[in-house]
């Protein structure tokens, strides 16, 4: 049976997969992964992409890219900005956006307690945490730009 499954799976991703389909669902606060629409940056998904390429050399780009970030070809400008400046508040902030949108621990108590409280004003958490993490965790210029939206 998973024969079968392996099967199919290779035969739909050389059917279907066009490089501008990978990216993704999950926001991830990434130099190289756009945290708005998931887009990913990365030469076999642009200039390099070939018909033939195979779900596991795209998985091990992708999970090279993850570990090693290119914070001077970007896809978020913002995020690789906070990588180069303050790589600690980026660490935070992504380990806080894995808590949030795909069910990490906890881990920054601190930018939990920001957001809940500019949440606690009325505004959408999403918007939020973009905000804050755009704005590196200061309330008072999160805040303004939460206001001119």
């Amino acid at each position: 049976m998973a024969n079968i499954a392996v099967q199919r799976i290779k035969r739909e991703f050389k059917e279907v997969l066009k490089s501008e389909e990978v990216r993704f669902i999950t926001k991830i606060w990434h130099p190289n992964i756009s945290s708005v629409t998931g887009a990913i940056c990365l030469d076999i998904l642009k200039d390099q992409w070939a018909a033939a390429m195979t779900l596991r050399t795209v998985l091990l780009s992708l999970q090279a890219l993850l570990a090693a970030a290119e914070p001077d070809d970007p896809q978020d400008a913002v995020v690789a900005n906070q990588y180069k400046q303050n790589p600690e508040m980026f660490k935070q902030t992504a380990r806080l956006w894995a808590h949030v949108y795909a069910g990490a621990p906890v881990s920054s108590p601190e930018y939990t307690k920001k957001i809940e409280n500019l949440c606690a004003m009325g505004f959408d958490r999403n918007a939020v945490i973009v905000a804050l993490s755009s704005k590196s965790w200061d309330v008072e210029t999160a805040t303004e730009l939460l206001l001119s939206n």
